[in-house]
């Protein structure tokens, strides 16, 4: 496992962070979202879709699900909200709405990013390799996150180092 941790000191900042993340991204990439209400993960999401070349807006499909965005470059950012699922949501619960074809497809769909809002309610579903990213709140800056960058895979793990940090 190999982790990077940034410290961001507003939403435009952690934005930013994501768009860098979404230009590295090449397509099968799976990133595990987790942080608490209002911590950033749909921010996070947005700059992620700008950074991929993604043009539609990009909102929490906390209701829906799933939302599809396709970005210029060809890559399909599927973004999935599991906040509305059971925790230790099962597999049945998953194939409901396809989750689990996203997920256990052969190899993964290489022109897909898949990004998980709330990943941690179905981590037993999630596959080995993947990027965590956890969003932190600072309690005594409310504007500023500790986001925390978790590899633990050789696809994640790439994504990882062509993460163009300053």
């Amino acid at each position: 496992m190999q982790t990077l941790t940034v410290k961001t000191r507003s939403h435009e900042e952690t934005r930013s962070v994501a768009e860098r993340l979404g230009r590295a991204l090449r397509g099968g990439e799976v990133l595990a979202l987790c942080g608490d209400l209002g911590a950033g993960k749909t921010t996070f999401v947005q700059g992620l879709a700008a950074g991929m070349g993604v043009r539609s807006r990009v909102t929490s499909p906390t209701f829906i699900l799933i939302n599809e965005h396709l970005a210029e470059n060809g890559l399909r950012l599927v973004h999935v909200d599991a906040y509305r699922l059971a925790e230790q949501a099962t597999l049945a619960d998953a194939a409901t709405f396809g989750l689990t074809d996203l997920l256990t497809g052969p190899d993964g769909d290489e022109r897909t990013v898949l990004a998980i809002e709330w990943a941690d309610r179905i981590a037993a579903l999630l596959p080995a390799d993947l990027l965590r990213i956890e969003l932190v709140i600072d309690l005594e800056e409310p504007d500023a996150r500790t986001i925390r960058l978790t590899a633990t895979g050789e696809r994640s793990a790439e994504a990882l180092h062509s993460l163009p940090i300053a």
